[in-house]
C-alpha cells in the first residue's frame, strides 16, 4: 500500500480518511467546549426556592423596581473564550429564571445584554438577583368580616364601598380607612391568584376629591407597580385605569358586583 493510500473509517459516501481526521480534531474539540459559563456571586443567603409558578417580574438597568428591594447576588452568563455553536437568548433567560427560582428572588433587573457578534455567537448577559425587602401592607378584616360589615351598613355605605372585580375570577373589596395620610379607603385582595399575592394585600389606595362622586384611586399591578386615575363614578360601577403596555395603549376596567357568598 502506498504512503499516500488514504486509510478510511466508516463506510461508502460518509468515510473519512484518517489523515483528514487529524485536521478535524482541533475543530472538533473547540466545537465540544464551546458554550455558555454561568457565574453567581452570592451577596445575601439565599432564601428558600420559590415555585416553579412563582411570577417574578424583570426589569432593566433604567427602570425602578417598584417596591423596595435587596440584592441576593448578581448572575453572569457568558461564553468560552472561543464559541463556534450558536445559543438562543431563550436558552440564557431560561438559565436567569431557573437561577432566580433556585435562590429565592423575587425581582430580576438585567443590567447588560451582550448580543452575538464575531467573537461570539451566543448571548451573554448581567443581573442582579433581588428579594423585597419591606412589608407590604395588609388589611386586617377577613373576608368573611367584610361581608358582615357590607351587610350591616348597607344603609350608610359609600358608594365606592364593596365588591369589585377586574373581570377575572379575582375579587377586591374596598372598605373605608383612614389610617394612612391622605386616604379614605382601602382596596385590597379578598382571593388573590398568585402565589406572590395574599389575602388582605392593598390592591388600592382611595381619597375623596372635593367634587361630589369623585375619587383619587391608586391601583397596585401584579407586579406592585401602580397606576393611577381620577375616577366619577358612573352609576357607582366602574373604574378604568388607561396605561401603557410595551407600545401600545390598554386598560384595566373594574366594575361594581354583588357580593358572592362566601368569599374564600
Amino acid at each position: 500500500m502506498s504512503p499516500d493510500t488514504p486509510i478510511f473509517r466508516g463506510h461508502g459516501r460518509n468515510a473519512v480518511p484518517i489523515r483528514h481526521l487529524a485536521l478535524l480534531l482541533p475543530w472538533l474539540l473547540l466545537l465540544a467546549g464551546c458554550g455558555t459559563t454561568t457565574s453567581y456571586q452570592p451577596g445575601l443567603a439565599a432564601g428558600p426556592a420559590k415555585p416553579a409558578g412563582y411570577p417574578i417580574p424583570i426589569y432593566t438597568a433604567d427602570q425602578t423596581m417598584p417596591r423596595r428591594c435587596q440584592l441576593i447576588g448578581r448572575l453572569s452568563i457568558g461564553h468560552s473564550e472561543f464559541t463556534v455553536a450558536g445559543g438562543s437568548i431563550k436558552g440564557v433567560m431560561k438559565t436567569l429564571m431557573d437561577t432566580a427560582h433556585e435562590k429565592g428572588a423575587d425581582v430580576v433587573q438585567i443590567t447588560s445584554i451582550e448580543k452575538p457578534g464575531f467573537v461570539s455567537s451566543n448571548y451573554g448577559l448581567e443581573a442582579g438577583l433581588f428579594r423585597y425587602a419591606d412589608d407590604w401592607e395588609t388589611s386586617a378584616i377577613s373576608g368573611d368580616d367584610f361581608l358582615n360589615y357590607l351587610r350591616q351598613h348597607q344603609q350608610t355605605l359609600d358608594p365606592i364601598e364593596g365588591i369589585w372585580s377586574d373581570g377575572s375570577v379575582e375579587r377586591i373589596g374596598i372598605i373605608r380607612d383612614n389610617s394612612k395620610p391622605g386616604r379614605d379607603f382601602i382596596g385590597f385582595a379578598l382571593n388573590p391568584q398568585l402565589p406572590s399575592w395574599r389575602k388582605g394585600y392593598k390592591k388600592m389606595d382611595i381619597a375623596r376629591e372635593t367634587r361630589p362622586g369623585a375619587y383619587a384611586v391608586k391601583y397596585y399591578l401584579d407586579d406592585f407597580g401602580a397606576l393611577t386615575t381620577t375616577v366619577l363614578l358612573a352609576h357607582e360601577s366602574e373604574i378604568t385605569f388607561l396605561y401603557q403596555a410595551g407600545d401600545k395603549a390598554a386598560e384595566i376596567t373594574l366594575t361594581k358586583i354583588g357580593a358572592p357568598m362566601p368569599v374564600h
